[in-house]
């Protein structure tokens, strides 16, 4: 590569930010936490914990699980593991304080959903989200889990759909109603009225008629 290409493209990389991949098995000061599964180390690289889906800030235990995040790693040394790069160029990896698994400890106390990624997904990680899930913890708790609603004038249900793309309402007397749950901790939402869910950009589920 021409030494002039060469210059421009590594101008290029301090401009927008790159930094060296951290390597497995070192230890890294966290300097911040952007909410309940990603982090930046020193070198401000942004860290995501492999296996763990934590809830959106503004979702159903979103500040929680950042909370909890800060409270165990921020400004402390984490040891990195398994590490590699997700579509988005974020780093993905198993994060280590003082020999402790923090992916395990936010996934079995419920601070997050476990999630599947690539080849390395461990059995460890799965138990600790059907261990959360049976003990109703975090967001499967009825806080962020629910099938009736808390307050009976507002029984509309908005589900979103992550995977379609798609926001659907369900209200009384729909078939399926019964049989939908509310995931708050992944968006859902309780309206009161359907002009209501109709303003939020809900459209009426197509099960019901």
């Amino acid at each position: 590569m021409p030494v002039i290409l060469s210059a421009l493209i590594f101008s290029a990389g301090l401009a927008i930010g790159w930094v060296a991949k951290p390597k497995n098995g070192t230890l890294y000061k966290v300097v911040e936490i952007v909410d309940g599964d990603t982090f930046f180390i020193a070198n401000r690289q942004a860290i995501r914990l492999y296996g763990l889906d934590a809830p959106e800030l503004p979702n159903c235990f979103g500040p929680e699980a950042k909370t909890e995040l800060t409270r165990l790693i921020l400004g402390k040394p984490v040891e990195l593991r398994e590490i590699f790069t997700e579509g988005y160029g974020r780093i993905l990896a198993m994060v280590y304080v003082d020999g402790k698994l923090i992916n395990d400890q936010l996934i079995k106390n419920g601070f997050g959903l476990y999630k599947g990624q690539g080849n390395t997904a461990t059995q460890t990680l799965k138990d600790a989200g059907e261990f959360a899930r049976q003990n109703h913890l975090g967001i499967f708790s009825q806080q962020c889990y629910q099938i009736t609603p808390p307050d009976p004038n507002c029984a509309i249900k908005g589900n979103v759909d992550h995977l379609k793309k798609t926001k659907v309402y369900y209200p009384l007397g729909c078939k399926t109603y019964n049989n939908t749950r509310m995931e708050l901790y992944r968006g859902d939402t309780w309206f009161c009225s359907v002009d209501e869910a109709l303003k939020a950009g809900f459209s009426k589920a197509p099960t019901c008629k």
